[in-house]
């Protein structure tokens, strides 16, 4: 599909958002570092686009749209509230990762529907409005209970650093299984540096010093058994309608 016919797919998909009530948002493409960080973490420095501005400070390529949204309906706080958007999201790729459909992997085109609402009836109606919207595309909605996964992660004999770190990255399912995998053999002992040798580098000697004691502690951490990876992959697999998913 070329970019094109991409962009007329996006503006049907719009036009249907912008039909169902939906406030059509187009947040800037750089966007203050700070309060994505402060919402995904030091992690998405590995992934996201960041820059300099002398006067506003850390900037990023907009690396999704959740944030923006989230911040332009805090702005108002009307409720339900809802959002539409369209428009191009930057990804720096994981080493070795190749999206051969594409020539421009870091860059996509996202469109996105989103409703604030505390009423229960809420994912049935956004469910409902992505079945209609995608049926023409031959594509199919499906949907998931998240927390379960969660749950499942954090039910597993880990330490809290080792659970935070695959519970942060479930989203990505690449990282998640490499995560996994590590955690899953002995850890490697790793040599480091004589303390009293001359530092040199980006971070401080205090945060080398912490990352390095965090690394030691995990070293030591023992694997974690085979069963338990079994017990995720049969979770992770499980594909049902809505009324045989729990059974």
């Amino acid at each position: 599909m070329t970019k094109r016919d991409k962009q007329d797919v996006g503006q049907r998909l719009l036009a249907r958002f912008r039909a169902a009530g939906a406030e059509e948002v187009a947040p800037d493409i750089l966007l203050p570092a700070e309060s994505l960080l402060d919402l995904y973490g030091e992690d998405l420095r590995a992934r996201a686009y960041v820059t300099a501005d002398p006067i506003r400070g850390e900037m990023m390529l907009r690396p999704d749209f959740t944030v923006p949204v989230v911040q332009a309906h805090m702005r108002t706080g009307a409720e339900p509230a809802r959002y539409c958007y369209l428009g191009e999201v930057f990804r720096k790729q994981d080493m070795g990762d190749t999206r051969p459909e594409t020539p421009r992997d870091h860059e996509y085109l996202q469109c996105g529907f989103e409703l604030f609402s505390r009423d229960p009836a809420a994912d049935a109606e956004v469910f409902a409005l992505f079945h209609e919207a995608l049926a023409p595309l031959d594509l199919r909605a499906e949907t998931g209970d998240m927390g379960l996964l969660l749950d499942a992660v954090a039910g597993l004999p880990l330490t809290q650093a080792r659970a935070a770190a695959l519970s942060h990255h479930i989203w990505r399912p690449g990282r998640f299984a490499r995560l996994l995998a590590r955690f899953s053999r002995p850890a490697v002992a790793r040599a480091f540096p004589d303390s009293t040798a001359s530092w040199a580098g980006m971070r401080s000697e205090d945060e080398m010093i912490r990352r390095i004691a965090r690394l030691q502690a995990d070293a030591a951490v023992p694997p974690l058994s085979p069963v338990w990876t079994e017990r995720l992959e049969r979770l992770f697999a499980l594909r049902a309608p809505a009324p045989d998913a729990l059974p």
